[in-house]
């Protein structure tokens, strides 16, 4: 709609410009064609020598009643052509927004493992709202383009050699913007990567404020956060001052030509030379140089000479916003690790067993986590995954969930490669309970159904009573309404767990992934835990990662890894039989601490 409004407009401003100077104050009589428009009588204001007082406020009048009339016309159509635009914009940039959430999501963890939540976050609020501000300057450019084009041949039909000025300044303005884009794209793609840093300190510090304030490093934090800032400040300081200095240079050179032009038009005019095509310009009332020529034209030369420094601050501005579009479109360019194949199937009713079957993985090639890794959980059985530290145990079953795909090898459900199962049905068969225990700020009711957000509320009763959680809830004065804090601050490391047990129990999977689910129980709820965990799981697989001899020996069976392989696997008491096995060596060390082997601060063999 601007395009039209700018072709309605040009010639409504010539006409006003003629009928007002030329017409109303200097009395020469109006064109035919301005009569007919104004619905003049041709006896009195177009055969004459010049216009009669009486004649001049009848055309000041119509001249004020055809304004309003353009005004009234005009207006609606501005502003619905403005809203139209606003919401055009504004639901671009929440598509993308969306698309950028969505496809980080989608991506694996071993992407995020090398990826800074912070510039997740910038790049989704700060990068993808440039969609608007680009939308917006695609059609600011719009008018004095067309100003400029327009204006060009208007002045070409006054006087060819005053368009040869103007042709000399936009060559000038390009040559401005060739030089200085790199440097802008430069300058505003480090200024975007360190505000980038600056929201990832801000997040990393907000996130870990307890070990922040537990080991007084406020102004270590601090000052980093300083360093970020200030990093971040002299980025857009510098960025924007080669923009300003840009836009001095381009009005310094919008203003020589004005200058000149405006010298020769007025020697024109005063001399009242014809105009080179008088007779194209005639119907308007402009045939020699008069002062409403003289004033058109140089209306056209302060229109293009701020258009011209218009669109040399557009281009400028817009090498930021390029570089904001860039970095978002990365983010929703960039290909998920894992995805379905194309012919991924629903995963079937879990019966038999789950194969790892020679695994090997590492979040960098160059260092593998995982060695050939092969074992077997069957359905109904309760499998330990037991080892030192960094030995691969949270890795193997994160697998599981293909939140990584091994780098060589097949895991398989009943005989089904997961990379041939789709992913939202292998995830509804699968379920983790996560060492971290994330919980949300909203009630433990939702808390617990978040998986299956239309859970009833005996659903989240009974998987609350699986993880021995219904006791301390029922006793919060707000029982399964009551609302957590920030991360579930509210409550202790051990509540936590077993709302997080309870999450998982909740999907009714047939497949289950405890991550050191019992670390934070005393050894009473611990027993109760497994107790129900081993009767709820009949018929399921459940893998369990524990450094807990009371947990372990409850296990079907026992897997034992060490640098990414599996070393021994067997029940308890097989394990126990073997002189001088790692699994023995490992409960040696655990009974040797003088410590109860249940015990959350017994010396560890294992931690994932």
């Amino acid at each position: 709609m601007g395009l039209p409004l700018l072709v309605l407009s040009l010639p409504a401003g010539m006409l006003g410009t003629d009928l007002f100077l030329n017409r109303m104050l200097g009395g020469n009589p109006v064109t035919a064609f301005e009569a007919e428009l104004l619905l003049l009588d041709p006896a009195i204001f177009v055969h004459v020598e010049s216009l009669s007082i009486a004649a001049r406020q009848l055309l000041r009048d119509r001249l004020v009643i055809g304004a309003l009339v353009f005004v009234v016309v005009m207006t609606p159509i501005g502003l619905w052509a403005a809203w139209k635009l606003l919401f055009i914009v504004q639901r671009i940039n929440q598509i993308l927004r969306v698309e950028m959430v969505a496809n980080m999501q989608a991506m694996s963890m071993r992407f995020h493992a090398n990826a800074r939540v912070g510039d997740s976050i910038y790049r989704t609020y700060q990068d993808s709202a440039m969609v608007t501000n680009l939308m917006g300057m695609l059609v600011q450019p719009i008018g004095p383009i067309f100003a400029g084009v327009a204006g060009f041949f208007l002045t070409f039909v006054y006087d060819w050699r005053l368009s040869l000025v103007w042709l000399g300044l936009y060559a000038a303005a390009y040559g401005m913007a060739r030089y200085y884009t790199p440097i802008l794209r430069r300058n505003f793609r480090e200024a975007r990567e360190r505000n980038s840093a600056l929201t990832s300190c801000i997040q990393e510090t907000l996130s870990g404020l307890k070990v922040v304030k537990a080991y007084g490093a406020e102004p270590f934090e601090q000052a980093r956060f300083e360093a970020a800032s200030q990093a971040a400040f002299d980025g857009a300081y510098g960025a924007r001052t080669n923009l300003a200095l840009m836009g001095i240079l381009a009005f310094i050179l919008s203003a020589l030509p004005g200058m000149l032009t405006a010298t020769v038009v007025s020697v024109l005019a005063r001399e009242g030379k014809p105009l080179a095509a008088g007779f194209a310009l005639a119907f308007v009332g402009f045939a020699t140089w008069n002062l409403g020529a003289y004033a058109n034209v140089l209306g056209r030369v302060g229109s293009w000479s701020r258009g011209a420094r218009r669109l040399i601050w557009l281009w400028g501005r817009g090498q930021d916003m390029a570089i904001g579009m860039e970095r978002a479109f990365t983010q929703v360019d960039m290909r998920p690790e894992v995805e379905d194949a194309e012919d991924a199937v629903p995963l079937p009713d879990f019966r038999a067993s789950v194969v790892f079957r020679g695994v090997h993985f590492g979040y960098d090639p160059r260092h593998p986590v995982l060695h050939g890794v092969d074992l077997e959980a069957r359905a109904g059985t309760i499998t330990a995954l037991v080892g030192p530290t960094g030995s691969g145990k949270s890795t193997l079953v994160s697998l599981l969930l293909r939140l990584f795909d091994p780098d060589q090898g097949e895991i398989e459900i009943d005989g089904l490669d997961l990379r041939k199962i789709e992913l939202e049905s292998l995830r509804n068969h699968v379920s983790i309970a996560l060492q971290e225990n994330l919980l949300f700020a909203t009630s433990i009711r939702e808390n617990i159904r978040y998986a299956v957000p239309a859970a009833s509320d005996e659903q989240v009763r009974d998987a609350a009573r699986v993880a021995c959680a219904g006791g301390f809830i029922d006793a919060l004065p707000d029982g399964y309404d009551t609302m957590l804090g920030e991360r579930g601050a509210r409550l202790s490391t051990g509540q936590r767990q077993r709302l997080s047990i309870a999450r998982a129990v909740i999907k009714d999977p047939r497949i289950l992934v405890l991550d050191e689910p019992t670390a934070s129980l005393d050894a009473e709820t611990e027993l109760q835990v497994m107790r129900n965990l081993a009767e709820w799981g009949r018929g399921r697989a459940i893998f369990v990662v524990t450094h807990r001899l009371s947990t372990i020996r409850r296990a079907d069976q026992i897997v034992y890894l060490r640098d990414g392989q599996v070393v021994e696997a067997g029940s308890h008491a097989e394990l126990m039989e073997r002189p001088g096995g790692a699994y023995r060596r490992f409960v040696e060390l655990e009974r040797s601490s003088g410590l109860p082997a249940s015990d959350p601060n017994a010396v560890r063999g294992a931690a994932s």
